[in-house]
């Protein structure tokens, strides 16, 4: 079981929704927190809700100098994470009907290439340590295709595959790996949603989930158990069943 006193851990995507729900607990578990968003007064007052020492380090994961500058910084003050949390995400309802490709480049930028951009700096100096514990946040929207989510589905089954490859190649490098799929989640992002959302979640009981996860040997931290082995099942049938079941559910 993961102690997390002692440990520093990096939550990029900390100033809003689960990201912030989660640096809540793991500072009151007694981590030290590198916080990192590109709203600096949304960090600054989540600085102020925790107890301990933290450090907040501006970051736009669309921008590799800026993703330069915050890892420079976090060298420059020895506050190199042993845990490292990806969970920058953005989210628009999109179909083929309606589909804004500038909306979509926006989507794969922040929640798929900005993965791999802060990766870059992160997986080296695991390799070199030979430890490490890398956590992607993807989504069960990446598990298959589904209505009205064009572009992110896309990013975040991405997501999925990249950590399962960096799962395949690390773990014999010592370096740890999980995804987080969660469903659906009430943030100011899903909020943009006007269909129903079955089995919604508040983001503290999503950031209870993880936290959880964290401390478990599972690759993959999926919930809530019941709609995400749903869509689990959905994947694996053949794509007439699929479909069908999907127009009907």
């Amino acid at each position: 079981m993961t102690d997390f006193r002692n440990k520093k851990i990096w939550i990029v995507g900390a100033s809003e929704g689960i990201g912030r729900s989660l640096a809540k607990k793991l500072a009151a578990a007694g981590a030290t927190l590198i916080l990192s968003a590109r709203s600096m007064d949304r960090l600054d007052s989540l600085l102020e809700e925790l107890k301990g020492e933290h450090l907040i380090v501006s970051l736009d994961v669309t921008e590799g100098k800026s993703v330069e500058r915050a890892w420079e910084k976090i060298e420059s003050l020895k506050f190199v994470p042993d845990i490292f949390i990806y969970n920058s995400g953005y989210y628009e309802p999109m179909s083929a009907m309606n589909c804004d490709f500038e909306i979509v480049k926006k989507m794969l930028d922040i929640n798929l290439y900005g993965t791999f951009t802060v990766l870059s700096k992160i997986i080296p100096t695991f390799l070199q340590n030979r430890k490490g514990h890398i956590v992607l946040v993807g989504s069960v929207a990446g598990y298959s295709g589904l209505p009205r989510s064009m572009g992110y589905g896309a990013s975040k089954a991405g997501v999925i595959n990249l950590a399962e490859s960096l799962y395949c190649d690390l773990k014999k490098q010592g370096i740890r790996v999980q995804v987080v799929n969660p469903g659906f989640v009430k943030t100011r992002l899903t909020a943009k949603n006007t269909f129903d959302m079955p089995f919604i979640i508040t983001a503290d009981k999503a950031a209870n989930y993880i936290f959880k996860g964290l401390t478990s040997s599972s690759f993959e931290i999926r919930f809530p158990w019941f709609f995400s082995t749903l869509l689990k099942i959905l994947r694996i049938l053949p794509y007439p069943l699929y479909f069908f079941l999907l127009r009907k559910l």
